[in-house]
């Protein structure tokens, strides 16, 4: 009997263990499902926080690249406006007289009229009588830094602005071609010595009727025309800027007054440079 008991109480005991072992292996089973659950909702939720830090802050391979990009071509940008340029220049508020004391003025002999009437300062004139487009590059001219070529007294200078008036003489027999080459050597040179000034292309004057019509060495306004108009053409490639003060100059009738020229009907009297200095003065950029 009391086997039987016994064995009658075993058998009883193991049944009632079985539910409570399952219930306890699905219990672990689930407490495993919802930590695993827990955990892939904890790692993509800072996996996402993690992805919008690296994109705001621009650190990603895609976003480092795309700003390294960005700033790579910003300065090209900005280069390209500020060297967006309208020729000729347009009118714009008058500047005082002073204006002259940041510029130097680079020519010939209708140059030297700004330094002899004493019209800008004469220290800034680089000019010299006889100088020419084809000259201009290698011969030396008497300057407030001594005989040396326009190039080299600039380079001493500094100027903030420099104005080129260059082709009234060698108009007559040098061709177009060939001054406009040797201009744009000219100008090349300044902008890699001087690469923070502003540089001014001034058309050249046109002449009187007189002077078209003369034995010794007559100019055509046509000619001088057909010149400007390559300049100008210069001026739109190289970045720089063109004055048209030969328009300026002009009578109705498309050529130089004779009461503003000389009697050689192609250099100035005094108030014609007051003329073209006024122009200048309203035709410039900031």
């Amino acid at each position: 009997m009391s086997g039987r008991g016994f064995e009658a109480y075993s058998y009883s005991s193991r049944k009632k263990d079985r539910p409570v072992i399952r219930f306890r292996i699905k219990a672990a089973l689930f407490i495993v499902f919802v930590v695993f659950i827990l955990c892939f909702i904890i790692y993509m939720t800072e996996a996402n926080i993690n992805s919008k830090k690296i994109n705001s802050a621009g650190f990603s391979a895609d976003s480092s690249v795309l700003l390294s990009s960005q700033e790579a071509t910003e300065p090209e940008n900005s280069e390209k406006e500020e060297k967006s340029i309208i020729n000729p220049i347009s009118a714009s508020e008058p500047l005082s007289e002073t204006y002259f004391g940041k510029c130097v003025f680079v020519g010939d002999s209708i140059s030297v009229g700004l330094a002899d009437f004493q019209l800008v300062p004469v220290k800034n004139v680089f000019a010299e009588l006889g100088m020419n487009i084809e000259k201009i590059n290698t011969e030396t001219m008497k300057t407030a830094y001594g005989d040396v070529t326009a190039i080299e007294a600039l380079k001493e200078a500094k100027p903030e602005n420099i104005y080129i008036m260059l082709g009234s003489n060698g108009i007559a027999w040098l061709s177009t071609g060939d001054m406009i080459e040797c201009y744009s050597q000219f100008v090349d040179e300044i902008k890699k010595e001087l690469p923070d000034s502003k540089i001014y292309i001034l058309s050249i004057p046109p002449v009187t009727a007189e002077r078209e019509t003369a034995e010794d060495e007559p100019i055509l306004n046509s000619d001088i025309d057909k010149y400007n108009s390559e300049l100008l053409k210069m001026a739109d490639e190289k970045k720089i800027y063109y004055v048209d003060i030969n328009t300026a100059l002009k009578g109705n009738d498309g050529k130089f007054p004779s009461d503003m020229a000389e009697k050689d009907g192609m250099h100035f009297v005094k108030t014609t440079y007051t003329v073209m200095l006024d122009y200048i003065l309203s035709h410039t950029v900031e």
